[in-house]
């Protein structure tokens, strides 16, 4: 293979690293229109912020009731990011006096129907519901879940659970991969510098220059491919006078999310369907236990953490990881738990947007908070259990070999007359560390003491 002249392979380098800069500037650029779309926020959202501000400012605040303040912090902003960016049809609904009478008489009407009272109701009401489009089908030997009672349109959006939200992977190091099994190096020094001249205490000009050289080793992401199934009656489909399809692909994606949630965050490197071999980063000291940050005696939940505990994550980790925008990740439960804990001077460590303008809705010792729905809770009442990662994102590997696929076949259950509905992703996760490494310290996994 004949090496490429100077100029073509100045040429080329010019290129990948323009190539890098726009790629750089583009994330930048959607970075600061999430961060602009603070000042956005509706009075509400604003109002609840402050209050969540001032009580944990309180001393006799309870865990309870903190837990409380941020749940209504993270509804309100949920309400805001509906009613500010969605479809203007739907804003308009919204405000539609007719809609909101509907839904009243609706709400009326199935609470008649339990207490006997329907005939207590105004003709208007009745006549509303009765001539809308709610209805129920009773279906035998199909299953009796979602989809057997009709959705009115009107109600569709507004269908409530309790189901935790994943897709916190894609704030990791997030990166295309052309193969099957793709070897990432890593490295862990680089060329040494010497100077040549008189000052050098002997070594003068002309002297030769010490060759340096790169250390460093690899690790080996595998891709695997990440399944969802379901099977769903076509009656059930068939007979709901709105299309459940987008609510069920909706839960598929979900579900799908939950995996890579899964593999990035908690796993723990055992062969099985639910983590694949991989390691999620509040594993990550099994894989090198210069990751793990124990708590200091005393320490053996998350209310008995101290300041200290929280510094000693940022001095376990690798010194630049501080300089490339590291992160919290911890479970909600467990940042409730956090926010009433204090500096040697009353101070709450964790501090929210408004108090230190980080970007983001909370911060601790000044770095942005993500609470992912994943994350363990075990260290709220037991001894050693991992209550917090602190790291670099970009620390943990997520390559994806292929993007997520929907599929629908009515083939596959033709005899049963189902719908299949199928999810897949091609993906894989992996550490930026190696065994024993003190050079390789991407993470820091904040432990409960063991006494």
């Amino acid at each position: 293979m004949n090496p490429l002249p100077e100029t073509d392979f100045q040429q080329t380098v010019l290129r990948g690293v323009e190539s890098l800069q726009t790629e750089q500037k583009a994330h930048k650029t959607r970075i600061d229109e999430v961060y602009a779309n603070f000042d956005r926020t509706d009075k509400e959202v604003k109002k609840v912020t402050d209050e969540l501000t001032v009580a944990k400012n309180k001393m006799n605040e309870t865990w309870e009731a903190t837990m409380k303040r941020i749940e209504k912090v993270q509804q309100a902003v949920a309400r805001n990011v509906r009613s500010s960016w969605r479809d203007p049809i739907e804003q308009l609904l919204d405000s539609n006096e007719e809609t909101r009478f509907y839904l009243n008489a609706l709400a009326r009407y199935c609470n008649g129907l339990k207490d006997g009272t329907v005939n207590r109701l105004s003709g208007e009401m009745r006549k509303v519901v009765e001539e809308g489009t709610a209805s129920f089908k009773a279906l035998t030997g199909v299953d009796s879940s979602l989809g057997q009672a009709t959705v009115p349109t009107q109600t569709f959006n507004e269908i409530y659970d309790l189901l935790l939200e994943y897709g916190d992977w894609s704030g990791l190091g997030v990166q295309r991969v052309g193969a099957r099994t793709t070897v990432l190096p890593v490295g862990t020094a680089r060329p040494q510098f010497y100077w040549i001249g008189s000052g050098t205490g002997g070594t003068g000009e002309g002297s030769a220059i010490t060759e340096g050289a790169f250390t460093g080793s690899s690790v080996s992401l595998i891709i695997q491919t990440l399944a969802a199934y379901l099977l769903v009656a076509r009656e059930l489909l068939a007979d709901s006078t709105v299309d459940l399809a987008p609510y069920i692909l909706r839960e598929m994606v979900q579900a799908v999310a939950f995996g890579l949630d899964t593999a990035a965050f908690i796993s723990a490197g055992v062969a099985n369907q639910t983590d694949a071999g991989y390691y999620g980063i509040f594993k990550a000291d099994s894989v090198n236990a210069n990751l793990a940050a124990g708590a200091a005696a005393g320490g053996t939940k998350v209310s008995k953490l101290l300041l200290d505990d929280f510094v000693n994550c940022l001095t376990t980790v690798s010194p630049i990881v501080l300089k490339r925008k590291p992160k919290w990740w911890m479970h909600p439960q467990v940042l409730a738990s956090i926010a009433l804990i204090r500096d040697t001077v009353g101070r709450p460590i964790f501090q929210t947007w408004q108090e230190v303008p980080s970007g983001t809705l909370a911060s601790i010792l000044g770095y942005p908070v993500v609470s992912t729905a994943v994350a363990p809770t075990a260290a709220l009442t037991t001894i050693s259990s991992p209550a917090a990662v602190f790291g670099d994102p970009m620390g943990q590997a997520v390559g994806i070999r292929s993007d997520l696929e929907l599929a629908t076949s009515d083939d596959i259950k033709f005899a049963e007359n189902m719908r299949a509905y199928r999810t897949l992703i091609r993906a894989g996760v992996k550490l930026k560390t190696a065994t024993a490494s003190i050079t390789l310290k991407p993470f820091a996994v904040l432990k409960t003491a063991a006494a």
